[in-house]
């Protein structure tokens, strides 16, 4: 196996273009390509003599004149092809581009000044194209404030006011005859495992929702829903019911500490009980 590692494959296809210089061994029969003057490989100044010389191209001139190692077979950027040299505009007989595309120009009145020429029927032309640009996207815009070819046809609604006895699968008989169903996202308590009123359901095309929100006030196992467009958010309707809860909770564990401490006797000086008098009239 090292032996064949060695062996030059180009060799036994009679390929090889690098003949007595391979640094692999021909074993066999085989033979070399006949190198030619087109595939001779070329030095590094006739390498440099094929590229273009970047200063003669821009400027028409090159300071190292018949020293530079590039080329000057290239028709410079200021000349014409019969070689003739181009004439170069002053700033001043140039439009300003802000002047042109925008209708104006912030150096116009700084202190230095614009160089360029600020022509006022350019102006107008620049000023009438922006109007006809906003008349066009006005026109697109919908009653909703929204373009019409961008607004987003939801394949969710939300379902709420269930009983906690509905399941997933009476969800699923409900809305099968408006389309595919992808996934209903159903939450349950984890102690009994009911439903806690409310549930999500993912088709497959907006067609799909505006059948299902037909179903809006149908009554289900005794109760009315309520299904709207959009997505259930799932995450953000059980933290706002654990902060409910929380709330709850807080207030009763306050209300606990007052009767608790009410119905404490009141000790006297000497420790005996006191009886507590009612207050008559206002609360303090």
């Amino acid at each position: 196996d090292e032996g064949n590692k060695n062996i030059c494959h180009l060799w036994s296809m009679k390929r090889c273009p690098y003949g007595d210089d391979c640094k692999f061994r021909h074993v066999g029969e085989g033979g070399c390509i006949e190198a030619t003057a087109k595939d001779a490989p070329l030095s590094k100044a006739e390498r440099d003599k094929k590229k273009k010389c970047f200063s003669f191209k821009k400027k028409g001139e090159c300071a190292k004149g018949d020293a530079c190692p590039f080329s000057h077979d290239v028709n410079p950027a200021k000349q014409d092809v019969d070689g003739e040299a181009k004439q170069v505009k002053p700033a001043s007989e140039k439009d300003c581009i802000n002047w042109k595309k925008k209708g104006k120009c912030r150096k116009l009145n700084s202190k230095g000044g614009c160089p360029y020429r600020h022509d006022e029927k350019v102006r107008a032309a620049a000023l009438a194209k922006k109007a006809d640009r906003s008349a066009d996207n006005k026109r697109k815009i919908g009653d909703g404030g929204q373009r019409d070819d961008k607004v987003k046809q939801p394949l969710c609604v939300r379902v709420f006011g269930m009983c906690y006895d509905t399941k997933e699968e009476d969800i699923r008989s409900l809305f099968k005859e408006c389309g595919p169903i992808v996934e209903i996202t159903f939450p349950t308590f984890e102690d009994s495992g009911r439903s806690k009123g409310y549930c999500g359901v993912l088709f497959q095309s907006p067609k799909a929702v505006e059948k299902a929100l037909l179903y809006h006030e149908t009554e289900l196992h005794g109760r009315w829903l309520s299904v709207q467009a959009g997505k259930m958010m799932l995450k953000q309707w059980e933290a706002r019911e654990q902060k409910s809860r929380d709330e709850k909770g807080a207030d009763s564990d306050v209300k606990s500490k007052e009767m608790s401490e009410d119905a404490l006797p009141e000790v006297g000086e000497f420790g005996q009980k006191v009886k507590k008098r009612k207050k008559h009239g206002h609360k303090d």
